[in-house]
């Protein structure tokens, strides 16, 4: 898919909405590359993080993207040993995280020593029925905000890393999915937040 393509497929899914910098957002974030493995590190026992990374992986396999899937307790993704022997795994050099703030904080910047650059982190604060996101971008001068429903978010946000990384869900797969009622599972209304992140090494 060009990249003209890619963003009319991405402003018309609602994932950014249609502004003007949503536009400008989906080209600086379109990363050529797709073959590339890439490794999903989620933290394990938080149910906001299991239902986007359930949903991450669907989207990513449909997409025919190659990954693979880490989890790890929010205890290990804080100690340097482990992110070190997981950062050792990645095969492709570019890993989506899924995380608490604490985490996606002290697992970046152990990337950073080791030359990763953050490509796409977007923060998500969780409140009864709504999730609110704030997307930033090295490349954007300006973050982008966008509220979801609770039951709408993982597929809107997996969808935009797929679409990152080159290959966003096609459209008859994801209808198909839709069809067959078999979503990932929607975690509840539990207040809380939670940072998703693309980067490369």
């Amino acid at each position: 898919m060009d990249r003209r393509n890619f963003i009319k497929t991405l402003m018309a899914s609602g994932v950014l909405g249609s502004s003007p910098l949503a536009a400008q957002a989906a080209s600086e974030l379109f990363t050529p590359g797709a073959a590339l493995p890439t490794m999903i590190v989620g933290q394990s026992g938080l149910p906001h993080a299991d239902q986007l990374v359930a949903r991450l992986r669907q989207v990513l396999v449909a997409a025919g993207i190659e990954h693979l899937h880490a989890e790890a307790a929010g205890s290990e993704l804080v100690e340097y040993s482990h992110v070190a022997a997981l950062l050792d795994r990645v095969p492709g050099k570019r890993v989506i995280g899924v995380m608490d703030d604490a985490a996606a904080l002290i697992f970046q910047q152990l990337a950073a020593a080791r030359g990763a650059a953050c490509v796409v982190s977007t923060h998500h604060r969780f409140a009864a029925q709504e999730v609110r996101h704030c997307c930033t971008s090295a490349g954007l001068e300006a973050s982008i905000v966008w509220s979801d429903s609770l039951s709408d978010h993982a597929e809107r946000v997996s969808r935009l890393y797929a679409g990152t990384l080159g290959r966003p869900e096609p459209a008859a797969d994801r209808d198909a999915r839709v069809a067959s009622g078999n979503p990932a599972r929607v975690a509840d209304g539990t207040p809380g937040s939670l940072v998703s992140f693309l980067i490369t090494l």
